[in-house]
């Protein structure tokens, strides 16, 4: 294996046999940051192609590439593999785009079921009702724990897309999802109304 570096900082890794990567994930495991760099831009497009492959959808695809790079970091102390990075990096993308999918039909049933919820009718031009359930609202979201109401501000007060909201928290998309859902349903509970109401009002906050 040889090994140079390019202005001191970006360490180039060529190798001609499976075993030098194994050196180089070794390198990853002990904090390399160079070392994760090498995986990342020798695989990032082949994952993503194969990701897009499976959900048809160029952002989805990217959330689930950024996610598996992500955890391929994280984790990296605890991951084994028998056969090759890339065969590891690419089940791990399989996986999550199938979870995701499956995640995908349950969302949709819990959607249609809050739709066909009756909803109460709010005279929307009444000020004083509207303003209490303003009020309501933002005292609710004061209430959700501390990491849900970030992710829930982030995402659906402030419009931050799911990616971004990962980035700025350091979370997993599923733990993004997770946590709206949850705060929706928190919210749904606590003021007694339908969530298309508190989508609503959160769009009047601004």
């Amino acid at each position: 294996m040889f090994l140079c570096r390019i202005n001191n900082d970006i360490l180039v890794m060529l190798f001609t046999a499976k075993g030098d990567e194994n050196i180089i994930f070794e390198r990853m495991q002990k904090g390399d940051s160079d070392a994760f760099e090498y995986f990342f831009k020798t695989y990032i497009d082949s994952l993503y192609a194969y990701a897009l492959g499976f959900c048809q959808d160029v952002e989805f695809a990217e959330d689930v590439v950024q996610e598996v790079f992500v955890r391929f970091w994280t984790m990296r102390e605890k991951i084994s593999y028998s056969d090759s990075i890339y065969g590891y990096l690419q089940r791990s993308v399989r996986n999550i785009c199938i979870n995701q999918q499956v995640h995908a039909k349950v969302e949709e049933k819990y959607r249609q079921e809050i739709l066909s919820t009756e909803e109460e009718v709010f005279d929307w031009e009444n000020l004083d009702e509207l303003e209490e359930l303003r009020r309501q609202l933002l005292e609710a979201i004061d209430r959700l724990p501390e990491k849900c109401r970030e992710i829930f501000v982030l995402s659906c007060v402030e419009g931050l897309k799911y990616a971004e909201v990962c980035d700025k928290l350091g979370v997993s998309i599923n733990t993004v999802k997770t946590q709206v859902r949850f705060a929706y349903k928190k919210l749904r509970d606590d003021l007694n109304v339908p969530v298309k109401i508190i989508i609503l009002l959160i769009a009047l906050l601004h």
